[in-house]
């Protein structure tokens, strides 16, 4: 009943909380929770530790320009063949082919590929408004066996705070990835990535 809010959360200590005031306490308990949230809500509770945890080894600095940087919002998702990024409103920003050198095998790389697709272009966003640093909230369309912990890193190293969620009910970018047109990111206004826009 409360997957659709348990989605909206984005920290660790979010889940450790509800936790708590279900009493789930014990070890058993808490392992069963854990488990529901990643087979029923797709929710990866030890993906998003271990990114927490990288995060806190992240320099300082880089976190403290962040805050006073930009906050981006995508959103991102793909087929076996091609990648969809939107920006907050749900508008389609992006929509193209893996390239063929890089082949998908499954699912789970799709998505991790297309996440990365919008890493990158969130740095390019960073670094045409000349931001030292910025936080991009990634609305995924699955993550289940994203590797949470290497998109955390790709981040990092395009001066990006990387804040995943994940919806997999209403997500513009999943529900337009079998479009037949393909848009390039160059038209793109960057500034139209800002999160003080509206999901569609």
């Amino acid at each position: 009943m409360r997957v659709a809010d348990l989605r909206k959360l984005t920290r660790k200590r979010q889940f450790d909380q509800i936790a708590i005031q279900h009493g789930f306490t014990d070890s058993a308990s808490f392992e069963r929770f854990v488990t529901a949230l990643h087979d029923v809500a797709g929710i990866d509770y030890e993906g998003l530790r271990q990114v927490e945890a990288a995060r806190r080894s992240v320099h300082r600095r880089l976190v403290a320009m962040a805050r006073r940087g930009p906050q981006l919002m995508l959103w991102s998702a793909a087929t076996m063949d091609a990648f969809t990024i939107c920006r907050a409103d749900g508008r389609v920003i992006w929509h193209d082919r893996f390239a063929p050198d890089y082949p998908v095998a499954t699912g789970v790389a799709a998505a991790e590929a297309s996440a990365r697709q919008a890493i990158w272009l969130a740095g390019q966003a960073r670094c045409q408004w000349g931001a030292e640093a910025a936080t991009l909230h990634l609305v995924l369309a699955r993550s289940r066996g994203v590797e949470l912990i290497k998109l955390h890193e790709a981040a990092v190293a395009a001066a990006l705070v990387l804040e995943v969620t994940t919806d997999p009910v209403h997500h513009p970018a999943a529900e337009q990835c079998t479009r037949p047109t393909f848009i390039d990111w160059c038209g793109t206004d960057l500034g139209g990535l800002l999160e003080s826009q509206e999901p569609a």
